[in-house]
C-alpha cells in the first residue's frame, strides 16, 4: 500500500471526545487539515461533549465506535481492536494518528495488523506516572514499549514528555517531534465585562475569582483547590473559587464543599462551552495537577491575562515562570498553593503584572499559536509520506 500525497487518507482516534487538551488538539488538526488534500476519519467513543464540533468539521467522517471504552475491559477491548482493523483495512487508511493512552495502544497496534503504512501517535502525558502502584507503572511502561516500536512518529506537546519516554526506552530520539498545543491566542479577552456573569453565578461584585479549569479526576487532583479554598476563607479573604469541569471526583467535592461550609464559596460550573465568557472572570488560575503533558487550560488563562499558580509538574514548567507569570510549587503543597494565593491576593498590582506577563510570553513564543501547530502537523504528515515513499 502506497501513500496518495495529493489525497492522504488519514484516521485519528482518540476514546471520549470530552472537553479536554487532548480532545482539542485531534479536532484543531482534523480541522485545519484540507479537505481538498485529505480524506479525514475520526473514531471514537459515543460519548463526549464535543461531538457536535466533530460533526461540523468540513469533510471530515465521523465514525461512533460503542466497543472503545476508557476503562480496560478484555471483551470491549478486544471487539474494538478487531472493529479497528477492519475499518482501517476497508477505508484503505495511509496515516493512522492516535491520541491519549487507550486509543493510543488499540489504535497503534489495529493500524499494524491491518498494515496502515503510517502510524502516528500523539502524547498527551504518558500512561504511567509516579503515583501508579510500581507493579502497575511497570506493566504500562511495558505496554508503551511495546507500542513504541511499531510507531512511527511520536509527537509529543512538551519537552518533558520527550524526555520521560526516553527515561523509560520508549522509542528512539529520531521518532520524536516536539509540537505543542496551539491555541487562537486572540479569542480571550481580559478585560471583558464580568458583573452580569457574577451577578448571574451569584458571586460577590466585589469578591476577588480564583478559577480552575479541569477534569474532575485524580490526575487533576482538585481536592486541593477546595483545601485552598477553605484557608483563603478562614484567612478572611473577600474571594470565590470556580471550578469549571466535571468528572468522578465530583461527589468528593461537592462532599468537602459542605464538610467545609464553603457552598458560598466555592461554585462547580461542571463543564462549559462558553469559556469566552467564563475565564475572564478570573483574576488568579489554579491548577493542581499531579501530572501533566501541557495543559491547554494554563495557556487559555496566559492568553486572558491571567496570573497562574499551578504545581510545577512536567510540562507545566515550560510555560510558568516562577515569580515572573505566576508559581511553580512541588506537587501537594497545599500550604504553598495558599501562601502563593495569598501574594496575590494581598497585591492586586502584582497579580496584574504577572497577568500581563503571562499573555507577554505567550505571545513572544510563537510555537503556541494554533497557525503554527497546523503547520508542524502538515510538514510531518508530508515528510513522513516522502519518507515511505523513499
Amino acid at each position: 500500500m502506497t501513500v496518495n500525497v495529493k489525497k492522504c487518507r488519514i484516521l485519528h482516534i482518540i476514546t471520549t471526545l470530552e472537553l479536554g487538551g487532548a480532545q482539542k488538539n485531534a479536532l484543531d488538526i482534523l480541522a485545519g487539515l484540507d479537505p481538498a488534500a485529505y480524506d479525514k476519519f475520526l473514531i471514537c467513543s459515543p460519548q463526549g461533549l464535543l461531538q457536535a464540533e466533530a460533526k461540523v468539521i468540513p469533510g471530515l467522517h465521523l465514525c461512533v465506535l460503542k466497543s472503545l471504552r476508557r476503562e480496560i475491559s478484555p471483551l470491549y477491548d478486544l471487539i474494538a481492536l478487531f472493529k479497528l482493523v477492519q475499518f482501517i483495512k476497508s477505508n484503505n487508511i495511509d496515516v493512522v494518528h492516535t491520541h491519549s493512552s487507550k486509543a493510543g495502544i488499540l489504535g497503534r497496534w489495529a493500524a499494524w495488523f491491518a498494515g496502515a503504512p503510517l502510524i502516528v501517535h500523539s502524547i498527551h502525558g504518558w500512561s504511567f506516572n509516579d503515583y501508579q502502584f510500581p507493579w502497575l507503572k511497570k506493566i504500562y511502561i511495558f505496554l508503551e514499549r511495546a507500542a513504541g516500536r511499531i510507531t512511527t512518529q511520536f509527537v509529543a506537546v512538551s519537552v518533558s514528555d520527550i524526555n520521560k519516554g526516553l527515561d523509560n526506552k520508549i522509542g528512539a530520539r529520531a521518532s520524536y517531534a516536539l509540537i505543542p498545543y496551539g491555541i487562537d491566542r486572540n479569542a480571550w479577552h481580559a478585560g471583558a465585562d464580568s458583573a452580569e456573569l457574577k451577578k448571574e453565578l451569584g458571586i460577590n461584585p466585589d469578591n476577588t475569582v480564583v478559577g480552575m479549569v479541569a477534569c474532575l479526576k485524580p490526575q487533576k487532583n482538585p481536592l486541593d483547590f477546595i483545601y485552598a479554598a477553605r484557608e483563603i476563607v478562614q484567612l478572611g479573604y473577600k474571594a470565590s473559587f470556580i471550578c469549571v469541569g466535571d468528572g468522578v471526583l465530583r461527589t468528593a467535592m461537592e462532599q468537602r464543599i459542605r464538610d467545609y461550609g464553603l457552598e458560598k464559596n466555592v461554585f462547580l460550573l461542571g463543564w462549559r462551552k462558553d469559556m469566552e465568557k467564563i475565564l475572564p472572570l478570573f483574576d488568579i488560575s489554579v491548577l493542581t495537577s499531579l501530572w501533566e503533558g501541557l495543559p491547554i487550560a494554563l495557556l487559555e488563562a496566559m492568553a486572558a491575562q491571567k496570573p497562574v499558580v499551578a504545581y510545577g509538574v512536567d510540562g507545566v514548567k515550560e510555560i510558568v515562570r516562577d515569580g515572573i507569570n505566576g508559581y511553580c510549587l512541588a506537587p501537594r503543597d497545599r500550604q504553598g498553593l495558599v501562601e502563593k494565593l495569598c501574594i496575590l491576593l494581598d497585591n492586586p498590582e502584582l497579580a496584574r503584572e504577572q497577568g500581563l506577563a503571562s499573555k507577554t510570553l505567550l505571545q513572544e513564543t510563537a510555537a503556541f499559536s494554533r497557525e503554527t501547530m497546523l503547520e508542524s502537523i502538515r510538514d510531518l504528515y508530508h515528510k513522513l509520506a516522502q519518507i515511505k515513499h523513499q
